[in-house]
């Protein structure tokens, strides 16, 4: 049963780390973009800063089911595991 809830943790987390690392790729694209146009200092971290809630919105949008998924999953497999621990029934 841990070995259940590790994978599905590790999953989440990966789909997670790979989201964030393609956040941080299009916002450094950004920021050359706009460095190249002339845009710099606290205007180009004001439309940074609307960008990166655009991608996050987008993100969460666009994976949201499999993160409600995930973390269903793995709220059920530590109810599983909590109850089993209780009824001393073997996990294995």
């Amino acid at each position: 049963m841990d070995h259940a809830i590790a994978i599905v943790t590790g999953f989440l987390l990966g789909l997670f780390g790979l989201i964030v690392s393609a956040i941080a790729v299009i916002e450094h694209f950004a920021r050359q973009i706009l460095a190249s146009v002339g845009i710099v200092g606290e205007l180009q971290t004001a439309l940074l800063v609307i960008l990166l809630a655009a991608l996050i919105v987008g993100a969460f949008r666009m994976f949201g089911g499999v993160f409600a998924v995930l973390i269903s999953a793995i709220l059920i497999l530590l109810l599983v595991h909590a109850l089993f621990a209780t009824t001393g029934l073997p996990v294995r």
